[in-house]
């Protein structure tokens, strides 16, 4: 990791998410696809990577801020 470089990232790394947040939640099923293609992407797109893991998290129920 000597030689490693910074990037920036499309989430912000101070962001706090919640499991419930008060907002409607939304499709189940077709958010736990766009993950899946997502992490299937982030093999290739490192920068994606630190985004697509914090919002698997919340794949049994996802809400409309995730």
């Amino acid at each position: 990791m000597a030689g490693a470089k910074e990037i920036s990232t499309p989430l912000s790394t101070t962001q706090s998410l919640h499991l419930l947040d008060g907002i409607a939640s939304v499709d189940n099923t077709k958010y736990r696809r766009i993950i899946g293609r997502l992490q299937y992407l982030s093999l290739t797109r490192p920068n994606i990577c630190f985004a697509v893991n914090k919002l698997s998290q919340f794949m049994q129920k996802p809400m409309v801020t995730h």
